[in-house]
């Protein structure tokens, strides 16, 4: 007979993690899973749960574990937690039982339940419980360190909404995060700004899909000719529209948006036929935009125009440095590619 998670003695163990210079005691403990709560400031679904009412309580949990079960990267866990029979990292929750880290295992776990009602092993999960006094500065900073600064990397969206969250409610600085987060501070920049035009203009608009999208914003934001063009609101509209309707498929289209913004026939094809009858416009006057051949091609003859002194003295001076090889063998590779093509010497 299975036996009854509720009434088993709970194990608990007193663990120590060390934050921004400050030792806080946890407990690492197995809860019931009934008990612990999702969280409803999760990067992954707040800023597109947030537009609407979803009420409170047992609603508003069956909506956050819902919107969690969508993504397919949820699915796959289920697979790998059942397969190993259970998780190799604990979540991490509050003294309240709502979960800090481990929103999608919480899901998985209940769905286990809800599977396998007579299997003690999905009735309990393993948790590390943060102290009642932890600030939601120090939640902010753990978060970062495992899923920005560390390993267990979240969504390029779930990571600049928490760049994000440090930076405009937090007021953290852009060099603070820079430096915690050991990214540049360039990049800090362009994530805080993808997200706030995706929060204010996108998801407004299109509240479903924000975590696929995120990468077309993030180009966006990349590129500082695009930048400058997307400071007007009615430009970066126009973007939001082209990204929810699909005129724009993938991400790295965007990295051709400044080309055909500054071709009028490229521009006219874009908005009347699509994307790709504006690709073939400018890829007819700039082939280093579909040839990573001909780029590469461009980007070293800029090099060898401003070969630095020390360069040219290496190759000058020393017959038999390992440079000289490198240098004929691109002569005849070059020369090699020009008989190819039918161009004479």
């Amino acid at each position: 007979m299975a036996r009854n998670a509720e009434k088993e003695p709970i194990t608990v163990e007193v663990d120590e993690i060390t934050l921004d210079g400050k030792r806080i005691v946890v407990r690492n403990q197995t809860l019931p899973i009934e008990v612990v709560r999702l969280d409803p400031t999760n990067p992954r679904i707040a800023h597109t749960l947030a537009l609407g009412s979803h009420g409170g309580g047992k609603s508003l949990q069956q909506q956050l574990a819902n919107r969690l079960w969508e993504d397919p990267d949820v699915h796959d866990l289920l697979h790998q937690v059942l397969i190993n029979r259970g998780l190799i990292e604990r979540i991490i929750v509050r003294s309240d039982l709502s979960v800090v880290e481990g929103n999608c295992r919480t899901v998985v776990y209940r769905k286990l339940q809800e599977r396998y009602p007579d299997d003690p092993i999905w009735r309990t999960i393993p948790a590390r419980v943060l102290p009642e006094d932890i600030t939601r500065r120090d939640i902010a900073i753990l978060l970062g360190e495992m899923h920005v600064a560390g390993k267990n990397t979240w969504s390029p969206f779930e990571k600049a909404g928490h760049i994000y969250t440090l930076h405009k409610d937090l007021a953290l600085s852009q060099d603070e995060i820079a430096t915690r987060l050991r990214i540049s501070k360039s990049k800090v920049n362009q994530l805080v700004r993808a997200f706030e035009a995706m929060r204010s203009k996108y998801l407004p608009k299109y509240p479903t899909g924000a975590i696929r999208k995120f990468s077309y914003f993030e180009e966006l934001y990349k590129n500082s000719g695009l930048r400058d063009w997307a400071v007007d609101p009615s430009n970066l509209d126009m973007f939001v529209i082209w990204v929810g309707e699909n005129q724009i498929t993938q991400g790295n289209q965007v990295r051709v948006l400044p080309e055909i913004l500054n071709n009028a026939a490229a521009y006219k094809a874009f908005v009347s036929i699509g994307f790709e009858a504006a690709k073939r416009i400018v890829e007819a006057s700039n082939p280093t935009l579909t040839s990573p051949l001909f780029k590469t091609m461009v980007e070293l003859t800029g090099l060898l125009e401003q070969a630095r002194m020390d360069d040219i003295l290496r190759l000058r001076q020393n017959p038999e440095d390992p440079t000289r090889g490198i240098t004929e063998n691109l002569t005849a590779a070059l020369a090699k590619f020009r008989d190819l093509c039918g161009l004479s010497r």
